[in-house]
């Protein structure tokens, strides 16, 4: 009966363990997800300041 308490134990750990290292994982996918989408909304918003100053540019009355 020891040996078969022994094992349960065992088994309890393992998956304890299984389910903490799902667990991190994907809580590590989800923020690298969450900063990536962050990221490029950061860059687009950039080049959407850049293209607006390049058509400030053209249009501005010194130019012409």
């Amino acid at each position: 009966m020891i040996h078969a308490q022994l094992l349960d134990d065992a088994l309890v750990t393992v998956a304890f363990l299984v389910g903490v290292a799902v667990l991190l994982t994907v809580w590590f996918v989800a923020a690298a997800a969450l900063t990536h989408r962050h990221e490029r909304a950061r860059g687009v918003r950039q080049i959407e300041r850049f293209l607006a100053a390049v058509a400030d540019q053209r249009n501005s009355p010194a130019t012409k």
